[in-house]
């Protein structure tokens, strides 16, 4: 079972949250995480655990490996968990709406083509001791999941102007030795700055993004999808979706080959994700009202489009 990791020194303790980190396919932590932020991400109501079994089993997801799945979030200190008679109740820990709400942020706007870009990269090169490995691979990965790639070991680069969130980054995981800045690709000598990455790796996984989800606008425009079939079709769009920043930098257009098809899926996922939002809180409302009554008008949801989490 996962445990929460330990802290640093001079590290923020939210940075230690160990959330499960997406993957390519479905996972019940994956999915329950996607759908309790989906709906319950500012707010800080207690969930008995038999509203998000019934949500749960609505996603094709058994009793038991929900049970399993929402222990297995509260030991990495994702979820907090408490008892109330004989039923236990989840949240969001405040720890992690912290860093929900900033993935979010990232997410509702990746691979939006419209953002420009001044032509400069950011740089950063850091040092962290090998006795501080746990600290060293967490920090990576956040680098990862901002669109930093690995010019070499400990020099990583990204088109985006990151330098003032990238400091914060910094004294919040405890690095201290470290130097960023901002430079153009024109000025190196050697190994350029796109070679951090191969674009043809991460350009296919978005067309069996595009063919499992589109099919399911031409029913959204025709008013055919039921409630329940929102729920799941939207939890598992998003849950999907999530993934690509791990392995996409969301490299700027003016990077890229013609007709990239990131466009195209996050077209899909905008119109779709957005589309299916009213079915779906009504179907999360249905279940809230026949398992958990107290909690009703607890949720809500947020456009992706907006982007504003």
């Amino acid at each position: 079972m996962s445990k929460l990791r330990v802290p640093g020194p001079g590290m923020d303790p939210d940075m230690a949250i160990d959330f499960p980190r997406p993957l390519k396919g479905p996972s019940s932590q994956h999915q329950l995480m996607t759908l309790l932020v989906d709906y319950w991400v500012n707010s800080d109501a207690w969930l008995p655990s038999r509203l998000i079994g019934a949500l749960a089993a609505d996603l094709g997801i058994t009793a038991s490996a929900s049970a399993t799945a929402l222990s297995r979030l509260a030991s990495r200190g994702v979820l907090e968990q408490s008892s109330a008679g004989r039923s236990s109740r989840y949240r969001i820990t405040e720890g992690a709406r912290k860093r929900v709400r900033s993935g979010l942020a990232q997410v509702s706007v990746f691979g939006e083509q419209s953002r420009p870009w001044d032509g400069s990269w950011t740089v950063i090169a850091f040092s962290i001791p090998e006795t501080s490995r746990d600290v060293r691979e967490l920090f990576r990965s956040r680098l990862r999941w901002r669109g930093f790639a690995p010019l070499f070991g400990a020099v990583w680069v990204s088109p985006q102007d990151h330098s003032e969130e990238l400091e914060s980054t910094c004294k919040a995981f405890g690095v201290d030795d470290f130097a960023i800045f901002r430079t153009a690709d024109s000025t190196l000598r050697g190994k350029r700055f796109i070679d951090a990455w191969s674009p043809q790796e991460f350009r296919a996984q978005y067309q069996p993004f595009i063919d499992r989800f589109a099919p399911w606008l031409e029913r959204l425009d025709a008013g055919t999808v039921t409630p329940a079939e929102a729920l799941r079709v939207r939890t598992e769009l998003m849950d999907a979706w999530r993934a690509f920043p791990w392995s996409d930098p969301d490299l700027p257009a003016e990077l890229l080959p013609e007709a990239w098809p990131r466009t195209e899926a996050r077209e899909v996922l905008v119109r779709l994700y957005d589309g299916l939002a009213p079915a779906a809180l009504e179907h999360v409302e249905e279940a809230v009202a026949r398992e958990a009554p107290d909690l009703a008008g607890s949720a809500s949801v947020m456009p992706v489009r907006s982007g504003s989490y």
